[in-house]
């Protein structure tokens, strides 16, 4: 890569340390740190929040993934995103005014309350479990990407590592929840801007009209959307896409707290919600942007072949900005690359360390004063860090586990989705059948994961069962009527 190119992405890494370090909070409270009550408020704090939830589950995994996707099988993975006014329906009409009634401190306090401590602790467990490594593979898959852009061979994987990990951890620790969502809203805007620019470039380059451009298209089968086989073993039919990215995409607004703190950041229900309406604009942009760059980028390389291009479609978009892109633009889109990644490892680190101090620490040993929990706080986050940059080199040794990651995702996304939701409802559930539909769910889930079943429907079968076990006790457990 180019001298001016590095520059760039040196620049870039730089600043968005400095602006997470500049936006952290003057109280020292561990509730500022991981919540920040009510201090984005205003249209421009919605702004910012609403960005923020978009790049906090947008990883440069993701980013690669709808590109690869298009460009091999068309715009199929674009199904998932009429799931998104569902999403925005619950959220605003249904989850929202009743989770920010409780005036919660922490995202899992309203579990607590609910339905006990052990509950509160078996889902915070799950998130960490879900989420570590998550973050391992947000860390090792786009590292992998930037060293075949540069032309890097393996000798450079940990520098590189160790450059997005710590770079990203450092000023989460000290900005907290108000860097996080600061430079999460800056780098959406990056992560989005890369990806048209990109778009627009090849379309600009290709010496095809739009309608042939949709011809071809057509022709190839990469336009044909809907499949409404009931084939389960089928990963792209209609009702896969549908339950499956259902499921995940509700699993993360509702009960992940990388989502649940940003909802606690905002003064009021209404502002929560229009952050999720900036949320949900700013996804269907990004995914739309990315399928369409999948796509062109299949249409370029019809009309320009080239005997070098990877075979594996994971490496098409760092081969083609490598050695199509003028210099500087090379640097710039690395840079989105590294924005989409850094913006979930914060997100990742700040609410890992979260739900270690306030749903572990303060329950365990002495009683800490609030100065003791914000120094833990810190320490939380760093260590967290460094977990998830250790976890990137355990999954480049062992590379089954970026299946196993997935797997991971969905047995806990759905159970996790299933408390929750019982939590926001009027009917009384003991903790022993909460308990007992969570793990019934995660052993479906994992059942499913390793069956010929396609893997898009491990979180709803996880859910589904997770919601009966409990329901089914509530029901056994009524009075029957007097004969």
């Amino acid at each position: 890569m180019r001298p001016v190119d590095i520059a760039v992405i040196v620049v870039y890494l730089a600043a968005i340390v400095a602006v997470g370090v500049a936006c952290r909070g003057r109280k020292e409270s561990s509730d500022e740190y991981f919540t920040a009550h009510g201090l984005f408020s205003g249209v421009f704090g919605s702004i910012l929040v609403g960005l923020s939830i978009a790049a906090t589950f947008f990883s440069g995994v993701s980013l690669i993934v709808y590109i690869s996707s298009a460009y091999t099988g068309g715009i199929q993975i674009a199904i998932g995103m009429i799931v998104m006014p569902v999403a925005w329906a619950v959220l605003q009409y249904w989850f929202l005014p009743r989770y920010l009634a409780g005036n919660w401190r922490h995202p899992y306090a309203v579990i607590e309350q609910r339905f006990g401590n052990p509950v509160r602790l078996t889902l915070s467990a799950m998130f960490g479990l879900m989420r570590v490594g998550w973050m391992g593979v947000v860390v090792y898959v786009p590292a992998l990407v930037i060293m075949g852009t540069m032309g890097l061979d393996d000798k450079w994987f940990w520098p590189i590592v160790l450059t997005i990990g710590l770079s990203s951890t450092a000023y989460t620790v000290v900005g907290g929840i108000r860097g996080v969502i600061v430079t999460d809203a800056i780098q959406f805007v990056v992560v989005a801007l890369g990806m048209v620019f990109i778009g627009t470039f090849i379309w600009g380059k290709l010496d095809l009209s739009t309608a042939a451009m949709v011809r071809e298209l057509g022709e190839a089968g990469r336009l044909e959307i809907l499949n409404f086989t009931f084939d389960p073993k089928v990963t792209f039919s209609f009702w896969a896409i549908l339950c499956g990215v259902g499921v995940s995409n509700l699993g993360s607004y509702l009960c992940d707290q990388m989502a649940l703190q940003r909802y606690l950041t905002a003064s009021s229900p209404k502002e929560a919600a229009r952050s999720f309406s900036i949320n949900v604009i700013g996804v269907l942009v990004v995914v739309g942007s990315l399928v369409g760059v999948g796509l062109l980028l299949w249409l370029w390389y019809r009309h320009h072949p080239d005997p070098a291009l990877p075979t594996d479609p994971d490496k098409i978009i760092s081969y083609f900005i490598a050695q199509e892109l003028p210099v500087g633009v090379s640097g710039l889109l690395i840079a989105a690359i590294l924005a989409a990644t850094m913006s979930s490892i914060t997100s990742g680190v700040n609410s890992l360390a979260g739900a270690f101090t306030n749903d572990w620490l303060v329950r365990f040993g002495r009683k800490r004063t609030e100065a003791e929990l914000f120094r833990a706080s810190r320490w939380a986050s760093l260590g967290v860090g460094l977990l998830a940059i250790a976890t990137a080199g355990l999954i480049a040794q062992i590379g089954s586990i970026l299946i196993a990651s997935q797997v991971v995702m969905g047995v806990f996304l759905g159970p996790m989705l299933a408390c929750m939701v019982l939590a926001m409802t009027k009917f009384t559930f003991t903790p022993r059948a909460m308990l007992c539909g969570m793990i019934g769910g995660c052993a479906v889930g994992t059942w499913v994961a390793f069956s010929p079943v396609s893997g898009m429907w491990v979180s709803p079968l996880a859910f589904l069962v997770a919601l009966l076990i409990p329901l089914s006790a509530a029901l056994r457990r009524r009075p029957k009527a007097n004969g």
